[in-house]
C-alpha cells in the first residue's frame, strides 16, 4: 500500500522485514519469564500472526512487548492482498488498542482518498505521540502549505526535517515556501539553497516564477546568489 507523498514513495510500515528477521535465531526481545511474549514471539516467526490477534484478551494487562507483537501482527494482517477495507480498518484499529500507533498512518491511507478530513483526523491524532517518523508531518505540513497556513506548514515541516533519518530536498523546499511568505526571508534562503543544491526542481521553479505570492523574489538582496537561476526560470514560465 504505496502513495507518491511530497515526492517520496511512502507506504504503511508493514514490519514484514522484521517478522523475516525473527525467523532467523537471535537474541529474544522478550524477558525469560515474560510466557506470553515468548509464545507471541515463537508464533511471530512462524508468520501466524492470526493465532497472535485471536489470542489477545481485551483488558488483560500485557508487557510493552508483548503489546508490539500483537500491534505488528495486525499490522501485518492488515496488510495482506485480497481483504476489505471494513477488515483492513478493523487491524488497524485492533492495533491502536495496543498503542500501536503507527496504525494511525494505515487509517490515513486507507482514508485519504474518500474522507481527506478524516484522514487527516488521523495524522494529528498520530503526531501526538511523538513519531520518530517524518511522513505525518510532511503530509500535514504539505496540506497547511496548500491551504494557506503558513505558520501551521511551518511547525509541521521543522519537525519533520527535526525528526528526518535522511536528507529530504522536497521538505527543504517547502520549508522555503513557507517561510518566503512569512517573510522570514534569511530562513527561506537557506532552505531554497539546501533544496536546489541537492535535488531537482526544475518544474517548481517555473511554477514559483509564475506565482504572484514570490513575485520580487529576484530582486531580494537574500537570494542575489540565485537571480540568474530565478530569472531563467521567469522566461520560460512567461513563455
Amino acid at each position: 500500500m504505496q502513495k507518491q507523498i511530497f515526492g517520496i514513495m511512502v507506504g504503511v510500515m508493514i514490519p514484514a522485514a522484521a517478522f523475516a528477521a525473527n525467523s532467523a535465531p537471535q537474541v529474544s526481545r522478550c524477558a525469560e519469564t515474560d510466557k506470553v511474549c515468548r509464545q507471541f514471539e515463537k508464533l511471530a516467526q512462524g508468520k501466524q500472526f492470526e493465532k497472535i490477534v485471536d489470542l489477545y484478551e481485551t483488558g488483560m494487562r500485557y508487557s510493552d512487548e508483548s503489546r508490539a507483537f500483537i500491534g505488528e501482527a495486525c499490522m501485518a494482517l492488515a496488510s495482506r492482498p485480497n481483504i476489505t477495507p471494513a477488515q483492513e480498518e478493523s487491524y488497524y484499529l485492533g492495533a491502536l488498542q495496543v498503542k500501536h500507533a503507527i496504525a494511525y498512518m494505515g487509517l490515513y491511507f486507507l482514508y485519504a482518498q474518500k474522507d481527506e478530513a478524516k484522514a487527516l483526523g488521523f495524522l494529528r491524532e498520530y503526531i501526538k505521540t511523538n513519531p520518530a517518523d517524518t511522513v505525518p508531518y510532511a503530509i500535514l505540513g504539505e496540506t497547511e502549505l496548500n491551504n494557506k497556513n503558513y505558520e501551521l506548514a511551518d511547525t509541521y515541516l521543522r519537525q519533520a526535517k527535526k525528526v528526518a533519518y535522511a536528507y529530504s530536498p522536497r521538505i527543504d523546499w517547502m520549508l522555503f515556501q513557507a517561510n518566503y511568505l512569512l517573510k522570514e526571508y534569511q530562513f527561506a534562503r537557506e532552505r531554497f539553497e539546501s533544496a536546489v543544491t541537492k535535488g531537482k526542481f526544475e518544474k517548481e521553479l517555473k511554477a514559483l516564477a509564475s506565482d504572484p505570492r514570490f513575485e520580487g523574489i529576484d530582486m531580494r538582496p537574500e537570494f542575489k546568489q540565485y537571480q540568474s537561476m530565478l530569472r531563467v526560470a521567469m522566461a520560460y514560465s512567461q513563455r
